[in-house]
C-alpha cells in the first residue's frame, strides 16, 4: 500500500512538473520540509500561500461555453444537484466554484454547446450580434478553432493583466508555442485536465502470452515498447467463436476507432504534424523532415489494421467492440474512457503508444485536449481574467482528485500502471498541426492531419500521394492563418 501511495504522489507530481518546465527543476531541490510547506494549502507553521488576484465583489455571473465532446462537464463545472455522495472529484469541482464565487462574488455557469458540428455556429452567432453572453468558450479540439481566430472572433489572453502565465498551474510556455504571430489564443492551465490516448490492454488475457512475449512494462522501461513490439501483441489473439463469421462475437488481439486514435501513432513516433522554421514559419514537416519514416509508418498501420486480429471501425453508427467485452486484448482510448473501465470486471493495464524504434530518445504522447478561449465580445475584462486565473489557481485539490483518486487508486491500482501513467503525463506534448486544423475553412488541412485514418477508413491514397494532393491548399492556410493581425 506504501508504495502504491507513493508511485500515485510521483505521478500528480510528475504531471505538475510537466505543467511547469521551470518549477520542474526547483522541485526536484525541494527538501522535505520545504515540499510540506508549499502548495495552495495552509499547513502548520507555514504561511498560507495566496492568490495574486484580490478579494472582490464583481456581483455577476460567468457563463462557459464548452464543447460536450471534448469536456466531460461534471471535471469542470458541476452544478450541486449532479453531485453525487462522497465522490471525491465532484467535491473538490463544486469546492472550486464556490471558492471563486466567495472570493470574486461571481458565480459560475456552463451552457452546453453540443458535439464538435454544432459548437461553433451558435458562438459565432453570440459574438456576431455582439452579445456578451459568454466570458469563455471551451472548444473541441481542433475543429472550427483556428476559422474563429481568423475572423477575430477570440481575444488574446496575453492582454489580461491577471493571468500569471509563469505560475506553476499554467503552462504559458506551451501558450507562447501555440501562439499565432505572438498572441495567445489558446488557454492551458490545470483547469484543462490532460486527456490523452493510451493502449489499455487486458490483465488476464495477457498472462498467457508474458512468458513468450515479455512483460509489458518491461519493454515499456526497456524502450522496446516500439511499434514493431506493439504489432506483434496486436496480432498474438484472433479467434473466430465457430461460426464462421468475423464480428463482435470473436476474440481479437485489437480494437480501436480506426480515426483520430491512430494519429496519435504518427507523433508517437516522433514525426510532428507542424513546426517552425528558423525564421518561425510554420510548415507541414512529415513530408519534408521524415518522407521515408512517416510513409513506412502509414504502411504498417495500414497494414495492421487489415489483420484479421484487429477489430476496427470507421465513423457513424457502426459496431464496436470494446476491451470490457473480455474479448479483446488491446484497446486505445482516451483517458476519460480509461477511468469507466474500473467499472468492469477485466482488469485492465495502462501503456503509452509506442516508440518508432528502441533508438527513440523518448515516448511522446500527443495531447487531445481542447482550449480555453475568451470571446472578443467580452464587456468586463477584468473580471474575465480574474476568473480565468482563480480558476487555475483553485484547481489543484481538482487536478489531485482526478490524476489520484480517479486514475490513481481508481484506475492505476497496481503500482506498474501508476509508473506508466506517470510515463505518459510526463510525456506529453500539443502539435499546432492538430490545435489549428479546421477542417470547416481548410479542407486541406485536415486531409493531411487525418492521413493515415483517411488511408485506413475510406480507403484514400497512400500517406505520399494523399499529402501530395492536399499539402498546397494546407501551407496556403498556415501561413494566412500565422500571419494573423501583421
Amino acid at each position: 500500500m506504501k508504495l502504491r501511495f507513493v508511485r500515485l504522489m510521483s505521478l500528480i507530481l510528475a504531471f505538475l512538473m510537466l505543467l511547469s518546465p521551470a518549477t520542474a527543476c526547483s522541485a526536484g531541490e525541494e527538501t522535505e520540509t520545504e515540499a510540506a510547506t508549499t502548495g495552495n494549502t495552509e499547513t502548520e507553521g507555514a504561511t498560507e500561500k495566496q492568490p495574486s488576484v484580490q478579494k472582490k465583489d464583481y456581483g455577476t455571473e460567468f457563463t462557459a461555453f464548452y464543447c460536450e465532446d471534448i469536456f466531460p462537464i461534471d471535471y469542470y463545472l458541476i452544478e450541486e444537484d449532479r453531485r453525487k455522495p462522497g465522490n471525491d472529484m465532484d467535491d473538490r469541482v463544486y469546492e472550486r466554484m464556490l471558492n471563486i464565487q466567495e472570493h470574486l462574488g461571481v458565480e459560475i455557469t456552463a451552457v452546453n454547446g453540443g458535439g464538435y458540428l454544432e459548437y461553433v455556429a451558435p458562438i459565432r452567432t453570440s459574438i456576431g450580434a455582439g452579445d456578451d453572453a459568454y466570458q469563455m468558450v471551451m472548444t473541441h479540439v481542433h475543429w472550427g478553432v483556428s476559422g474563429m481566430f481568423l475572423d477575430n472572433l477570440m481575444k488574446d489572453l496575453g492582454d489580461f493583466d491577471s493571468l500569471q502565465l509563469d505560475a506553476d498551474y499554467w503552462n504559458g510556455a506551451l501558450m507562447e508555442d501555440l501562439a499565432i504571430n505572438g498572441r495567445m489564443y489558446c488557454g492551458y492551465n490545470d483547469y484543462m485536465l490532460a486527456n490523452c490516448n493510451v493502449v489499455a490492454f487486458n490483465k488476464d488475457m495477457y498472462a498467457e502470452y508474458a512468458a513468450a512475449t515479455g512483460d509489458l512494462y518491461d519493454h515499456v522501461r526497456n524502450k522496446t515498447w516500439t511499434m514493431e513490439k506493439f504489432i506483434e501483441v496486436a496480432t498474438l489473439v484472433s479467434q473466430d467463436n465457430g461460426d464462421g463469421k468475423w464480428d463482435t462475437e470473436d476474440t481479437y488481439g485489437l480494437a480501436t476507432w480506426a480515426w483520430a486514435p491512430l494519429i496519435s501513432f504518427q507523433v508517437g513516433c516522433g514525426i510532428p504534424i507542424v513546426q517552425k522554421d528558423s525564421e518561425g514559419e510554420p510548415y507541414y514537416s512529415p513530408m519534408v523532415d521524415n518522407p521515408d519514416k512517416i510513409v513506412e509508418l502509414d504502411e504498417m498501420i495500414y497494414n495492421l489494421m487489415n489483420q484479421r486480429s484487429v477489430f476496427k471501425w470507421g465513423l457513424g453508427d457502426v459496431p464496436q467492440l470494446h476491451i470490457r467485452s473480455g474479448r479483446v486484448l488491446c484497446e486505445l482510448m482516451g483517458t476519460f474512457t480509461l477511468v469507466s473501465t474500473k467499472e468492469e470486471e477485466v482488469k485492465v493495464g495502462v501503456l503509452p503508444y509506442p516508440l518508432w524504434d528502441s533508438k527513440q530518445e523518448d515516448y511522446i504522447t500527443m495531447s487531445w485536449n481542447g482550449v480555453m478561449c475568451v470571446p472578443t465580445t467580452v464587456r468586463n475584462e477584468d473580471m474575465v481574467g480574474d476568473v480565468l486565473e482563480m480558476l487555475a489557481w483553485y484547481s489543484e485539490p481538482v487536478t489531485t482528485a482526478f490524476y489520484e483518486t480517479l486514475l490513481g487508486s481508481k484506475v492505476a491500482e497496481a503500482p506498474e500502471d501508476a509508473e506508466m501513467l506517470e510515463l505518459i503525463w510526463r510525456t506529453q506534448t500539443a502539435d499546432m498541426g492538430l490545435i489549428y486544423c479546421d477542417s470547416t475553412v481548410a479542407p486541406g488541412m485536415d486531409h493531411i492531419l487525418y492521413a493515415i485514418p483517411h488511408h485506413v477508413t475510406l480507403n484514400t491514397p497512400a500517406y505520399a500521394t494523399y499529402f501530395k494532393q492536399n499539402s498546397r491548399s494546407a501551407q496556403r492556410y498556415l501561413d494566412k492563418l500565422f500571419r494573423l493581425g501583421e
